[in-house]
């Protein structure tokens, strides 16, 4: 008659005490939030990998499906861009430890 619903990972209870850091990890597993943290950890860090002057002549850097998208404001830095995407990439992803960055859109 009445199907039974499988309760969401988060709330199932544990008998044991668990350390607050593994709660926190399977509390963004359990709600899909570690893609739009490591979204935000690549925008926030671009003024810090690129230095001042790069990221004051870059404007509306966001993340879209593991692409990183930059507005940038001169065509001589938007080619140096151009040219440096594999090694931009690979910066991300030795500071955060996996690839988040898979492709880099210049606008």
């Amino acid at each position: 008659m009445y199907k039974k619903k499988n309760p969401h990972p988060a709330s199932i209870r544990k008998s044991e005490a668990t350390p607050l850091g593994q709660v926190i990890n399977e509390m963004f597993d359990a709600y899909h939030l570690n893609k739009k943290v490591d979204h935000t950890q690549v925008v926030n860090l671009w003024p810090k990998l690129m230095g001042k002057t790069i990221a004051n002549h870059t404007k509306g850097v966001f993340m879209k499906d593991n692409k990183l998208f930059i507005t940038v404001e001169s065509s001589a830095l938007k080619h140096e861009l151009h040219m440096n995407k594999e090694k931009i990439i690979h910066m991300f992803k030795d500071k955060l430890g996996k690839e988040v960055v898979k492709e880099i859109v210049l606008l």
